[in-house]
């Protein structure tokens, strides 16, 4: 152990050394000032921010009873334009007319349930009609297209429903859906449905409705499409801004080999300990909405992004893996409001292991990354171009092919950029790049280096290195960049 302190210490000296060197051989900038300010502020700053961004994000979402009463089935026809036809007007340029075209030899029609709840039993024996729905081997297996009006519920308790991938079929909700112990999936026939083919089934929930799927699973549903990527939430153009969100609580489930597993727009959602695999585009895709996500897994996302957050929304993402993602594991862009990330365990990304960009957090609305594990991501740990302001806490990054944290602004923007408590290393290129930051803040980082080898800070803080690396690790000091 007093060898590897030994060792820490000669490596920090000589990259102070080298620091300073550089510096002395190149002007610094005439608009940087570097101020030591006391550890006690930084440290109360960033438990300010902890307590501030949880209470921006916190909000409570409980289960809602499924409608009173016994619902009434019925076959209603359905238009592409029509008044009342907006619940499925965006699906008539995304193939689902067609498919319906294919197994309804009539005008298309869809299943209505209004006025109450109904099981899927009890639909059955509603219809009473095997081309509709039939009993199939652990459950059902629906062949139409069914709707569930606003004052409607549909009831999955330990059963089966298998979507009929040739027939058309979807859940358009704009009442209540809830799943129980219970699977949805899609079925060519006897196989399962390809995700290569041009049409799959899908669950949409129009703004008003509510969505819960307890102890289920989701499986081989969606297509790269509006609104029919796999569970989408969304409001449409034709009600009004002011339609309340719709609600969406995930507990304990599994999504598998879905085009995007969930889809978040005018939503509020809480995801919890359920596990998401094998997505083509994203596992959990947020805009505009608020959202909580805890304890869940996400594995292989083929295309893009484990989580996506996007437009006016607020978000927690805490304590959840998600490995094996395409672009970055999650990705913020061009978002408004309040963000934590916290206690996320992050690795084997193709791309970013966290990709920021375009944001512009507030003082009300902060942007805070804390307490996360990142590693083994081809690109750089965190990557933020065009970021107003963003703090980083008690993180631990390594095995990072190029930057443990990197942000470039093309124009300076204000901050700051706070970086406290992390632990950087085993990077391919630089430890830290700061470009187009006024304000910066650093301290209680552990840096692990290439002694004489590597810079650790870069950007506009390379003529600075040798100082700040001398104040904040040999001394234990926390100092501010600003730039005029």
């Amino acid at each position: 152990m007093a060898a590897l302190a030994r060792f820490t210490f000669t490596c920090l000296a000589a990259l102070c050394l080298a620091g300073a060197a550089h510096a002395a051989s190149q002007a610094l900038p005439v608009n940087q000032t570097v101020d030591t300010l006391p550890g006690e502020q930084r440290q109360l700053k960033a438990e300010q921010l902890r307590q501030q961004v949880r209470q921006a994000v916190a909000f409570q979402q409980a289960e809602r009873p499924r409608p009173a009463g016994r619902a009434s089935v019925s076959l209603q026809p359905m238009f592409s334009s029509q008044a009342g036809s907006w619940p499925f007007e965006p699906f008539v340029n995304n193939g689902l007319f067609r498919a319906i075209a294919g197994y309804q030899a009539h005008h298309p029609q869809v299943v209505m349930l209004r006025g109450g709840s109904i099981t899927l039993a009890q639909l059955h024996d509603a219809l009473n009609d095997p081309r509709i729905l039939k009993r199939y081997k652990d459950g059902y297996l629906l062949s139409y297209p069914l709707m569930i009006a606003s004052d409607a519920g549909l009831v999955l308790e330990g059963t089966s429903l298998y979507l009929s991938s040739f027939s058309g079929t979807a859940l358009i909700n704009q009442g209540w859906l809830g799943l129980n112990q219970s699977s949805l999936e899609s079925m060519a026939g006897d196989k399962p449905g390809s995700t290569d083919r041009a049409w799959r089934p899908f669950v949409v929930a129009w703004a008003g409705s509510h969505t819960q799927v307890i102890g289920s699973t989701l499986k081989r549903l969606g297509y790269n499409a509006n609104l029919s990527r796999g569970l989408t939430t969304a409001l449409s153009t034709q009600q009004a801004a002011s339609t309340r969100p719709a609600t969406l609580l995930i507990r304990d489930s599994q999504f598998s080999e879905m085009s995007s597993a969930v889809e978040l727009q005018h939503s509020q959602a809480t995801i919890t300990g359920s596990q998401f695999g094998q997505s083509q585009q994203y596992a959990i895709d947020v805009q505009n909405s608020q959202v909580r996500l805890q304890g869940n897994q996400l594995r292989g996302i083929d295309n893009n992004s484990g989580v996506r957050l996007r437009g006016q929304t607020r978000a927690l993402v805490e304590g959840n893996l998600i490995l094996g993602a395409t672009k970055a594991a999650i990705e913020v862009s061009e978002q408004q409001g309040a963000v934590l990330l916290a206690g996320n365990r992050i690795g084997d990304s193709r791309g970013n292991a966290i990709q920021l960009r375009n944001l512009a957090p507030t003082v009300a609305a902060p942007l805070v990354i804390d307490d996360n594990l990142l590693a083994s991501s081809q690109g750089s740990a965190v990557d933020a171009s065009e970021v107003a302001a963003v703090a980083l806490l008690d993180n631990r990054i390594g095995n990072t092919a190029e930057y443990a944290i990197s942000l470039r602004n093309a124009t300076p923007l204000a901050g700051p950029l706070l970086l406290s408590g992390n632990r950087l290393g085993r990077v391919g290129k630089a430890l830290v790049r700061v470009e187009g930051m006024r304000d910066v803040v650093l301290g209680g980082n552990r840096f692990e280096g290439k002694p004489l080898l590597q810079n650790l800070l870069i950007g506009d803080l390379l003529p600075l290195q040798g100082q700040l690396l001398e104040a904040t690790v040999r001394q234990g000091e926390t100092v501010r960049v600003r730039q005029q």
